[in-house]
């Protein structure tokens, strides 16, 4: 097995950042590391005032007004496997490279980000597309009620996505580098996820 760097930016009160040493295969398949045990919020920080629970293994939001639900690790270039199942007509998505701080004037979003859509009654930005940064390569429209996977790269100011294993996004923006993880929650739009791991970028 071959040592591959996925370089992680954190901070605390005694270090500026640091980089993690990510194992990945000779076959340059992504080594994935769970960033969510299944079992509780460990690893997540709750912004504004959306309420998350966790239920049969899934990450809910479904009380609480608008809100969303922050890594407590900041990632640079990476891989991201995660499963989310939506309510009918609901509106989420799935924050990459966000920042610390939420958006003033729409409590359910990061000050700055990319959002992968998860909203397939969005008429500009449904489905597949980075909300006001890229569109998605094709009309996709997952099944409310029911679990769906995307599986994201960013790679410098590249970003592809794959919905169930479609190709749904392929483009580039050079506006945030490096950010959290995030997940969102509209009130009155519920919203379940799971299964949500970081890989190793290999050589793809």
């Amino acid at each position: 097995m071959t040592t591959r760097l996925l370089a992680i930016v954190c901070s605390s009160a005694m270090s500026i950042g640091c980089v993690a040493a990510v194992p990945s295969t000779t076959n340059a398949q992504a080594y994935w590391v769970p960033i969510f045990d299944g079992r509780s919020l460990s690893g997540w920080t709750t912004e504004q005032n959306a309420k998350w629970v966790v239920l049969d293994g899934s990450i809910v939001g479904n009380d609480g007004g608008d809100g969303w639900l922050r890594s407590n690790t900041q990632y640079g270039d990476f891989a991201l496997r995660i499963e989310f199942k939506n309510a009918k007509g609901g509106n989420s998505g799935v924050f990459l490279r966000a920042t610390r701080d939420s958006n003033s004037d729409d409590p359910s979003n990061p000050a700055g980000s990319y959002e992968l859509q998860i909203n397939n009654e969005d008429k500009t930005w449904a489905t597949g597309s980075i909300e006001n940064f890229i569109p998605r390569l094709k009309a996709v429209n997952p099944v409310p009620g029911q679990w769906h996977r995307y599986e994201v790269t960013c790679r410098g100011d590249h970003i592809t996505a794959l919905l169930d294993g479609v190709k749904v996004l392929d483009g580039r923006d050079q506006r945030f580098r490096s950010g959290f993880i995030g997940l969102q929650h509209h009130a009155g739009n519920p919203v379940a996820f799971r299964d949500i791991q970081i890989g190793s970028l290999g050589d793809r």
